[in-house]
């Protein structure tokens, strides 16, 4: 299968013996000469060293250099005195000695702090990107600059004011960030961007070795290459996310959480009287002042999702805009703090529209991509949202960023297959099966309301014709859509290329029915499912797909 992450990849050994010159075997062929240093030598005479090769006695360009910036202490110092609020404050009102242990944390930390100052150092060549950083214990990181993702810049309102940004570098290791620069000056940061994607776009295209001593130590930023504005997100549609966002789950987790804080600081027979104090006054109100007051209550719980759902997309997603510069794709967002990402279009290895109900009601999708960087499960977002590409906008604005995206994507003309309707069949049937066990439990107990249970079958058929006339793939040139939902929408975009590995599973309904789930993997996200599919047109999807991925494989080597 085709493996975003090369250096996981070991090259053919007739490769890398011609890479290297040198024989396979560990010991010289018989009848080979000795280095010339050594013929015609002395007796006696200290013999000459041979020389170096020229990779080797040639270090590496330095294109960038540096260090944390000196208001990163001063960042530390608010820091440290935030968390020794209490300490201070037991000194004062308690004891004296709290004192003397928030002074001697407070000299702890900032030593630690002002050590890390002054041992870390960044360098980037034409190569890698090195971090070293410690003192006793002594740590130096190395990354190819061809195995880097993503960069994302942060920067909150007190590093701003200190004109700070916090560098975060992802490689396709899957475990998030795998170098975090926490306190660079602006100006810094953004010349180690610029040279960063200037030097891997070189790639291959670098310069040899031996005329690296040509080339200044310090090279200039390279050149600014023209962007132009894929998207920006306004107002409106962020409002419009916030009322889409309801997520009623939420408010069932807050307020199982609260009875279980309540439990445990002793209150929950208090709050036992409340509920049971309330159930008796409803209890005595007409029915027909019972339902307003009843609707009245669902309002105020629904305004008050739609308030804190649309405050939080503001502050995370405001000023949303999506650039493209180049082959690489750039990302600004944030009120509080606002953020920078950077995900060059070839890293991305899936795009997916994902519509909830409501958004698929109003006719709106949220864009989001993975890169081999990141995981998520479907309809989840990476912290921070580093993952959204388009908050929110229309479903055809949204179709018609694709080829921003993904490459080659403009030349692709999808035509859909529909899946089996024998999943209506598996879906009644389950509730059939489901409906059978609840009412031999509940019948015993209820007497004849337990057959109710029973309803389950006509809701189980419903549900499988939902998901029966949206479900659907696609397979292109060079890459395979998947759709598929219940209530929502969700669409999936893979290029074939990034295909890691093709998984046809059957449950025992669907070996009943002759049906079977696909899932395509690819590198450092979760796998995308399409369901209930013939199991004939699953494995043949399955082949085409391995194929393809196996033929962009043997292409990279």
């Amino acid at each position: 299968m085709a493996d975003v992450d090369d250096a996981s990849r070991p090259a053919p050994a007739d490769r890398v013996a011609a890479d290297s010159g040198a024989p396979e075997s560990g010991t010289a062929p018989a009848g080979a000469q000795e280095p010339r240093a050594r013929q015609g030598a002395e007796p006696g005479a200290a013999p000459a060293l041979a020389p170096e090769p020229a990779a080797a006695a040639a270090a590496a360009p330095v294109l960038a250099r540096g260090q944390l910036h000196p208001a990163i202490l001063l960042l530390q110092l608010f820091t440290v005195l935030r968390g020794l609020f209490l300490p201070v404050l037991l000194g004062v009102w308690v004891a004296p000695w709290f004192l003397a242990v928030a002074g001697l944390l407070l000299l702890v930390q900032m030593g630690a702090a002002l050590l890390r100052f002054v041992t870390l150092e960044y360098a980037l060549t034409a190569d890698e990107l090195r971090v070293r950083e410690g003192l006793l214990h002594r740590q130096e990181r190395r990354i190819p600059l061809d195995r880097v993702q993503d960069l994302g810049f942060e920067s909150s309102l007190l590093r701003r004011a200190l004109g700070l940004v916090v560098v975060q570098v992802e490689t396709a290791s899957g475990k998030g960030v795998e170098v975090r620069l926490d306190a660079l000056g602006t100006a810094a940061a953004e010349h180690l961007r610029a040279v960063l994607l200037a030097a891997r776009d070189r790639g291959a295209a670098a310069p040899p070795a031996a005329a690296a001593d040509e080339r200044p130590t310090d090279a200039p930023a390279a050149p600014q290459v023209l962007q132009w504005l894929v998207h920006r997100t306004s107002a409106t549609a962020l409002w419009w996310r916030g009322v889409t966002d309801l997520r009623l789950s939420a408010f069932l987790v807050l307020g199982f959480s609260a009875l279980e804080l309540a439990d445990r600081l002793g209150l929950r027979g208090s709050v036992r009287g409340v509920v049971r104090g309330a159930s008796d006054w409803l209890g005595r109100l007409p029915p027909l002042v019972l339902a307003t007051v009843l609707v009245l209550a669902l309002v105020v719980v629904l305004g008050f999702g739609v308030v804190t759902s649309t405050c939080s997309s503001f502050v995370q997603f405001f000023g949303f805009e999506l650039w493209l510069s180049g082959d690489v794709l750039q990302r600004r967002y944030g009120l509080l703090t606002t953020r920078q990402k950077v995900l060059p279009r070839v890293r991305i290895q899936r795009v997916a529209l994902e519509q909830t109900w409501l958004r698929w009601l109003a006719g709106l999708a949220v864009v989001k991509a993975d890169s081999a960087g990141g995981s998520r499960a479907e309809g989840e977002d990476q912290a921070s949202g580093f993952d959204v590409v388009v908050p929110l906008a229309e479903l055809q604005a949204t179709m018609a960023l694709l080829p921003a995206l993904l490459p080659g994507f403009e030349r692709e003309v999808l035509v859909y297959r529909s899946g089996s309707p024998r999943l209506v069949a598996r879906t009644a049937l389950q509730g059939v099966v489901l409906a059978s066990v609840l009412a031999a439990l509940l019948v015993p107990g209820l007497g004849p309301a337990g057959w109710f249970a029973f309803t389950l079958v006509p809701v189980s058929g419903l549900l499988g014709v939902l998901v029966y006339r949206k479900l659907g793939y696609a397979l292109g040139d060079a890459h395979v859509a998947l759709r598929q939902g219940v209530f929502g929408l969700f669409h999936t975009f893979v290029p074939t290329a990034k295909i890691q590995a093709v998984v046809v599973r059957q449950g025992p309904f669907e070996q009943c029915f002759g049906l079977a789930s696909l899932a395509v993997h690819v590198a450092g996200g979760a796998s995308t499912t399409l369901p209930h599919l013939l199991l004939a047109d699953a494995r043949a999807l399955a082949a085409e797909l391995a194929q393809r991925a196996a033929v962009a494989a043997a292409a990279d080597w």
